[in-house]
């Protein structure tokens, strides 16, 4: 929690200013040899990334609330098992192998970032396996916490 919040009130507004300097430097002529110029972007897909899994558990994602309201408690945690089981949990893992053998490629071949000199594109790359093994987590969580909803009597 202390994390999350260290994020949006440090992170946000530095990735704020990061892309809000960026033309400003560029109207300069200022071109710096580092990949300042994605940084932002950077920095936004790794926040993103990261809070997909503590959205999901946290119930903060969206849901269509209007017809599992009605639905009996059973029922839900049935849906819910159903659709983390067969739909989230495939989908997550799908897409970490993929991103982990993209960045591992991306490591071997030395991809540089933008026009810069630094093999750092696998990074990058690395942040979206990563918040999908997360997400998975929450998945299997709550998987685990519906199956022992319908379980119980």
């Amino acid at each position: 929690m202390r994390a999350g919040r260290a994020v949006a009130w440090i992170g946000i507004p530095l990735m704020i200013l990061a892309a809000a300097l960026e033309p400003i430097a560029r109207w300069l002529g200022w071109r710096p040899d580092a990949p300042l110029s994605d940084a932002s972007t950077v920095a936004f897909l790794a926040a993103t990334m990261t809070s997909f899994g503590y959205a999901y558990a946290a119930g903060a994602h969206v849901r269509l609330d209007l017809l599992s309201r009605r639905f009996p408690p059973r029922a839900t945690a049935a849906i819910e098992l159903a659709g983390s089981v067969c739909i989230l949990v495939p989908l997550c893992a799908l897409i970490v192998a993929d991103g982990i053998d993209s960045s591992w490629r991306s490591f071997l071949q030395g991809e540089r970032w933008a026009d810069t000199g630094w093999a750092v594109q696998w990074i990058v790359r690395l942040w979206i396996p990563l918040g999908f093994a997360l997400l998975m987590a929450a998945g299997l969580a709550r998987a685990l916490r519906a199956l022992l909803a319908l379980t119980r009597k």
